[in-house]
């Protein structure tokens, strides 16, 4: 009986111990946002907050913590931050940044940041957004197309088969997924796509940022009729069919694509963000998510943590976890990778190659960490010098280039002589990569660099500088 008490005793000590330690491992901040003006906001609206460290003004911010409120109601939001306590440095400032989006756009924002943590600061605060520039149009554009969600199809012309069925549907919260379906071909000869829509201030043109390094552009005949229009948004000169009629007796798309998300295991469940279209999707437990759940959990530095992966999924009615009825699920036919350097970035601008902060996430296929108290590579192109300025992590870094069209090379890479306890071998690594770099592809936020052959020797995030 003694021996019983003291396993018990012993077993709740583990317990309260292991209490302790997620508290102190997981930080969390709280706090409201509201703003003075008297307006609802629309069904569609989303609130994200960033905790960031912003001690140092000559690097871009590091994202401590963020959340992401889709139908926040209206003011006060309320609204929590969960972080990892052990990056806070008590030397740092941190600071709490939010924004309102409404159909893509920004519609309020706060004008200053405001301090958290340290420097005597707590961790709740309040925020005040001003109305950004530009709204009405958002919310003006954000009704153009009534009664979403939307289904239009068409058949298209093709260069090469008789034609091309599309199948387009629009969401309230401006997504969309596409079906191409080429016609004359093998069965199943279909391309699937998915990411976010917006429609221009002169309410006329709907244009569909996804997974192509080019967004596709349609005028807007009517609620009714899509046009598609060329590249440069005009009108194709054809007297072949370029329109798309809206329909409601098409079967919804489960669209089949290779993906890009944020992904959280929390409470015994995995959720989805898809970083084009925004989407979020419960993870079904069958395909390769015991793959997913495995590479997540190793890769993680506190329980609850936002980590990009890469996967080939696709998006299926299964039972509700809870209560009867069906809901949309993402399932994972093939699991890729987990990159813990990498975020979603913008869905909808494109970065330019020079002139931009890019912060180097991967070499090859293998994910990069910066070390420990150490920068994070990254290269910065200057147009006006033609020169390249960086860093490897531990030394600076400064060479030339040329750039034609899509192709980019380096010229010799100079470097300080700098000798750090971690990092040398990914900076050596980063430095050799460039030496074979050959041509460039730029998708919104991400930069890749490929060889003359074809494989990819690096990939870069944008980041903005304060």
């Amino acid at each position: 009986m003694a021996n019983f008490a003291r396993l018990m005793t012993a077993v709740a000590f583990s317990v309260c111990c292991m209490a302790v330690w997620t508290a102190q491992a997981a930080g969390q901040l709280t706090g409201t946002a509201t703003y003075r003006e008297r307006l609802a906001l629309p069904h569609d609206a989303v609130f994200e907050a960033t905790l960031e460290d912003v001690s140092k003004v000559d690097i871009p911010a590091e994202v401590i913590g963020r959340t992401r409120i889709e139908r926040p109601g209206n003011p006060p939001i309320r609204f929590d931050i969960i972080f990892d306590a052990s990056r806070i440095d008590p030397s740092h400032r941190y600071a709490v940044r939010a924004h309102i989006l409404v159909g893509g756009k920004l519609f309020f924002v706060t004008d200053r940041n405001y301090p958290v943590l340290t420097a005597g600061q707590g961790n709740e605060v309040a925020l005040l957004l001003r109305r950004a520039g530009g709204s009405d149009e958002a919310s003006e554009s954000a009704g153009t197309l009534s009664d979403l969600p939307a289904t239009y199809t068409g058949i298209l012309p093709c260069a090469d088969c008789p034609g091309i069925r599309y199948q387009l549907e629009l969401f309230s919260d401006k997504a969309f997924f596409l079906r191409m379906t080429y016609l004359g071909k093998s069965d199943g000869d279909s391309v699937d796509d998915m990411g976010s829509w917006i429609v221009a201030r002169d309410r006329h043109t709907l244009t569909l940022f996804g997974s192509g390094e080019a967004p596709l552009k349609f005028a807007i005949k009517d609620i009714d009729a899509l046009r598609k229009l060329d590249m440069e948004g005009r009108e194709i000169v054809s007297s072949h069919n370029h329109d798309l009629k809206r329909t409601a007796d098409t079967r919804p798309l489960e669209p089949r694509v290779p993906m890009r998300g944020l992904y959280i295991y929390f409470a015994d469940a995995g959720r989805f963000t898809e970083c084009l279209s925004g989407k979020n999707w419960p993870v079904a437990q069958e395909g390769e998510n015991a793959a997913l759940e495995s590479a997540y959990s190793k890769a993680r530095r506190q329980t609850g943590e936002e980590l990009l992966v890469t996967l080939q999924g696709r998006v299926a009615m299964r039972p509700e976890m809870e209560g009867e009825g069906k809901q949309p699920m993402l399932v994972i036919d093939r699991f890729i990778g987990v990159w813990p350097g990498e975020s979603c970035g913008s869905r909808y601008s494109t970065e330019p190659l020079e002139n931009t902060y890019w912060k180097l996430t991967r070499l090859g296929e293998a994910p990069v960490v910066p070390a420990a108290g150490q920068r994070e590579p990254h290269i910065i192109l200057h147009p006006e010098s033609r020169s390249v300025s960086g860093s490897g992590g531990c030394n600076q870094l400064l060479s030339g280039y040329e750039m034609k069209g899509d192709q980019l090379t380096f010229g010799k890479m100079a470097s300080t002589m700098m000798a750090c306890a971690d990092g040398m071998e990914t900076e050596q690594a980063f430095l050799d990569a460039l030496t074979r770099v050959d041509k460039t592809k730029i998708v919104r936020q991400h930069l890749e660099m490929f060889d003359r052959t074809g494989n990819l020797v690096a990939r870069f995030e944008a980041r903005h500088m304060k």
